[in-house]
């Protein structure tokens, strides 16, 4: 298992704290849905267990100190030898492999990681998400606070503005890698704040947060893939849980689109569809965003 795993792994154990932290155990919407409720159960069963190592502290605070320890833990396990490698619109690995800029990734990636979870939010959570009939919506609804608690219009500003700054921060505290293999594609990139060279700075690090964003769609092609191949597995093998499983995130994923389903025979067409449409959006997104990007370092 490479580093990349575990660096995924840690952010979703971290995911849980910060449910926590912005969710009070005794919201009654949490314990009904039956994708949040299991995160409600580990979140108060882990807490219970260190709360007493931390002198009765508030749950919340409890877990605030809980997330704190892990980023530091995750700082301390992270490979010297080898690329820690995070992505956002452009890759950057650690300067150094000192502890301190290992913690600072830590807290990045970890921060890159609720990115991606808000800019999923930014598509299927509207207005009154957390209480929608639909379990899925309503899970990110509730994983995606506070983001998802601001007004709608303000949250596509807002989430440009938090992957700027992500941006800056990665270009400050990393450096280009040299690896051959990245989890996504990246646009070259190189951030300088000169008198004469600080306004193209400032659009390529909106162009990079833009860049970031439609570097969701690829996963959530990749979501749909696995779920078609689990809603097939369903079908031929009987399993009941796991097409209620596939149907609740296709709907999601789906969105206004199932209420036209593109029938054929027993087959429903309408994932293939989203699986293709998708792809091609995202190839369209990104070479704009590449010519931009191109242009502006032109400029520079």
């Amino acid at each position: 298992m490479n580093f990349a795993t575990w660096d995924t792994l840690f952010n979703m154990l971290l995911i849980v704290f910060w449910f926590r932290i912005w969710t009070p155990d005794d919201d009654r919407n949490i314990h009904f849905n039956p994708y949040l409720a299991p995160l409600a159960r580990l979140a108060r069963a882990i807490l219970t267990f260190v709360e007493p190592v931390f002198f009765g502290l508030s749950a919340r605070l409890t877990a605030m100190v809980t997330m704190a320890v892990l980023l530091v833990l995750r700082a301390l396990i992270a490979p010297t030898k080898s690329a820690w490698v995070l992505v956002l619109g452009f890759d950057r690995q650690p300067i150094d492999p000192s502890l301190t800029h290992a913690i600072a990734f830590s807290a990045l990636s970890f921060g890159i990681f609720l990115f991606r979870i808000w800019g999923v939010s930014l598509l299927f959570a509207w207005a009154g998400a957390r209480k929608s009939n639909e379990h899925t919506v309503s899970m990110l609804a509730y994983l995606s606070r506070p983001f998802s608690d601001t007004r709608i219009e303000w949250r596509p500003m807002l989430l440009t503005l938090y992957g700027a700054i992500l941006v800056v921060l990665l270009d400050r505290l990393g450096q280009p890698s040299h690896g051959s293999l990245q989890p996504v594609v990246s646009l070259p990139c190189e951030l300088y704040w000169s008198s004469a060279t600080a306004p193209a700075s400032v659009l390529k690090v909106i162009v990079l947060a833009l860049a970031a964003w439609v570097q969701l769609l690829p996963m959530l092609r990749q979501l749909m893939f696995f779920l078609i191949i689990g809603s097939w597995i369903s079908m031929f093998t009987q399993t009941h849980g796991l097409a209620m499983l596939c149907r609740d995130w296709m709907n999601l994923l789906l969105g206004p689109l199932r209420k036209y389903p593109i029938q054929v025979g027993m087959f429903d067409l309408s994932p293939i569809v989203f699986f293709i449409a998708i792809g091609m959006v995202h190839y369209f997104l990104m070479s704009i965003l590449f010519g931009v990007n191109a242009s502006l370092m032109g400029a520079s």
